[in-house]
């Protein structure tokens, strides 16, 4: 049975950081669909949307990974702020306020992760299309399933009308 979205969205984002560094930020047509297989063995439903959302969040963390490499500290960057990423998403459910996101800014720090502006502001195109994956797989979890996550996380079966 093919896996959906919410189940394998720690591992996809965690894996497309480890696309990206060994990478080296730059991949052809060649690569980008060998990523995808893998993916889809995983069990990952492989839908046009999917394969856009995956994409676009593969951009931005080429993006901030291209902008880290001035840095010193860039090995394993993206996959270190990939695997927090994915924490902050399901701890704030996808919304999240100027204060969380300096929080997770200081949290990024306190794991050694230090963040040059221009960094930061990739990183928020990271935040944002991971968001858009994690947006996905709750739509695609109500779609294929009926329920729907209320404010508390927990899962609830949505009433059909007739």
């Amino acid at each position: 049975m093919a896996a959906k979205v919410t189940e394998v969205f720690d591992d996809l984002v965690k894996v497309a950081g480890k696309f990206v560094e060994k990478q080296k930020g730059a991949w052809d047509h060649s690569a980008w669909l060998d990523f995808l297989s893998g993916v889809q063995k995983k069990g990952l439903i492989m839908s046009e949307d999917v394969q856009r959302y995956i994409g676009s969040m593969l951009e931005s963390m080429k993006k901030l990974y291209n902008a880290s490499m001035v840095s010193e500290n860039v090995k394993n960057i993206v996959s270190d702020i990939s695997e927090y990423t994915v924490e902050f998403i399901k701890k704030t459910k996808g919304v999240w306020d100027n204060k969380e996101g300096e929080v997770f800014l200081k949290e990024l720090q306190r794991r050694g992760i230090e963040l040059t502006d221009e960094t930061k502001s990739y990183l928020g195109g990271v935040l944002e299309s991971v968001k858009k994956v994690y947006d996905f797989s709750l739509r695609t979890k109500e779609t294929y399933t009926g329920q729907t996550t209320d404010k508390s996380g927990s899962e609830t079966e949505q009433q059909s009308e007739k």
